[in-house]
């Protein structure tokens, strides 16, 4: 892991015991917002709860919230302010965000993206330990927030401390409110400022060598290739299909016929070569929707076809509205599809998302025996995932360092918003 050296961070006297939340970056340049926190304990026993619930608040009695501050202040990683970036973490979309944690009114400690790392999970495991049975819905005595229908024209939050607009504010973090969200949320003195929050935080961000965002997934890629299709109307993000071909920076290789997908090896001098071209490739130096004329379609309401080099923070997507027929995109699909091996064996991914087609089979039907089958299962016996892919006719969902779509999709929707063909 590396850390950033611990900033002067400002402190905020707010009576805090603990709180943990997110925040989004706007663009590659820091421009961070924060989220409301998931859940903040404050040392008078009140708890502010953001969730699957919406806005919530209640109370824990004066002992737990001391065996809950003692416990926290045993926690290696909340000795002190810092910035740390983990081995591993799952991404968060568009820009990339950080999560953090707050323990006191001094210490912070921000990452990027969603970290996969046992003891932050173990801090967040023991602060939701306490989370009350029972709560209200947070109502609190004034709120700043944004009115994204008619901003300030000093840029800043307005301010109320009408209980009816509070209330229609505060709903719309319900997640059963599924009207568009007009409001935002900035802070409510005595529960919470996510302006100072995010002071402290980009503070910690500007000082990390890395400026690790915690965009795109940490997959492994080196290069991968695909497409999807949009719904009827052609709105949203794409709905990608399994990549094509996928590369590995290790030389693993994945990749699709008519009957099947299978995977291969890379010999080490080609990869090598394989790497220096791509590294060479102008195409390649920057995330980018091309503008192609007389394209081929890629599904009946249209869709996107994307090439996606490296991974992570440093992942770069070229993708078009049309299948090209000529130029820099199709040279580097057949680059790509050169290192296809002439030996390979069936691809069995370590774990797999999936749903049946129904009353479908490649074959004869034939009986399930690994228990009963959800609408969307999950499956991680190499045994079972071998039994499916051969046996049944099955919609990928998704299959962590091979298929995972969700980020990917949503990049190449900010692509085409931000770069559409006129």
């Amino acid at each position: 892991m590396l850390l950033a050296p611990a900033a002067a961070v400002a402190q905020i006297r707010d009576g805090n015991v603990v709180e943990y939340g997110i925040g989004v970056f706007l663009d590659t340049e820091g421009s961070l917002v924060m989220q409301p926190p998931k859940m903040k304990i404050f040392r008078d026993g009140r708890v502010l709860m953001v969730d699957e619930k919406g806005a919530r608040e209640s109370r824990i009695d004066a002992d737990r919230v001391a065996d809950l501050e003692r416990d926290l202040a045993r926690m290696p990683l909340l000795q002190t302010t810092r910035w740390i970036e983990f081995a591993r973490r799952k991404a968060m979309p568009h820009a990339g965000g950080v999560s953090y944690i707050r323990f006191g009114e001094e210490v912070i400690v921000a990452t990027p993206g969603i970290p996969l790392d046992r003891d932050w999970n173990a801090i967040i495991d023991r602060i939701n330990a306490v989370r009350p049975a029972t709560s209200t819905p947070f109502r609190p005595h004034e709120l700043r927030f944004y009115d994204f229908d008619s901003l300030a024209a000093d840029g800043n939050p307005t301010a109320t401390s009408d209980p009816l607009l509070i209330t229609a504010i505060i709903e719309t973090y319900n997640p059963a409110n599924t009207a568009p969200r007009h409001f935002a949320a900035v802070s409510a003195p005595g529960w919470m400022d996510t302006p100072q929050i995010e002071g402290c935080i980009e503070e910690l961000w500007s000082a990390s060598t890395s400026h690790r965002r915690g965009a795109g997934v940490q997959d492994g890629n080196l290069i991968e290739y695909g497409m999807g299709g949009f719904a009827d109307g052609g709105h949203g993000p794409p709905m990608l299909y399994p990549p094509e071909v996928k590369i590995y920076s290790d030389g693993r290789i994945v990749f699709a016929t008519k009957e099947a997908y299978w995977q291969g090896m890379l010999d080490p001098k080609r990869l090598a070569r394989l790497e220096r071209d791509l590294a060479k490739n102008s195409l390649l130096k920057e995330s980018q929707l091309l503008h192609v004329k007389n394209g081929g379609l890629i599904s009946m309401h249209g869709g996107m076809a994307y090439i996606r080099y490296r991974d992570a923070d440093d992942e770069v997507v070229v993708a078009a509205l049309s299948h090209p027929h000529r130029g820099p995109y199709v040279h580097l699909l057949n680059r790509i599809r050169e290192e296809i091996p002439e030996t390979y064996s069936r691809f069995r991914p370590a774990e797999i998302k999936f749903q049946l087609y129904r009353g479908n089979a490649w074959a004869a039907p034939v009986d399930w025996p690994f228990g009963p089958l959800q609408e969307s299962t999950t499956l991680t016996d190499p045994a079972a995932i071998a039994f499916v892919v051969d046996h049944y006719e099955i919609i990928v969902e998704s299959a962590p360092a091979w298929y995972d779509p969700e980020i990917l999709a949503l990049t190449l929707d900010d692509l085409r918003l931000l770069g559409s063909e006129p």
